[in-house]
């Protein structure tokens, strides 16, 4: 067990990981990977047990729509909404570290 030279206040050695022990981007991708299939699988649940036909209106739009589709059309709808303005802020601060990269260069 690889111990590191180091103590904590209480004088008990902490333990280095190893090297197969630490966070890696195919854990984190594995671990994304569970965590939507379970949402997909509650997704699909509530689909399967809201059946119910429901009229709806929008704008100039009519029509009827099971309740779970319509609702799960409202979310995708609400997470795109998100993602376009996540994606801007991300590209805003880009555009922004950008700058100051060329400026520091320049100096």
């Amino acid at each position: 067990m690889a111990i590191d030279e180091s103590s904590s206040a209480d004088d008990v050695p902490v333990r280095k990981p190893y090297a197969g022990e630490r966070q890696t981007r195919l854990s984190v991708a594995w671990t994304a990977l569970v965590v939507g299939l379970v949402g997909l699988a509650m997704i699909l649940i509530f689909i399967l047990q809201n059946q119910q036909s429901s009229e709806l209106s929008f704008l100039v739009f009519h029509g009827h729509l099971p309740l779970a589709v319509a609702l799960l059309f409202a979310m995708l709808l609400g997470a795109l909404i998100v993602v376009a303005f996540g994606g801007a802020r991300i590209l805003q601060l880009r555009v922004v570290a950008k700058r100051a990269r060329q400026q520091t260069r320049h100096e």
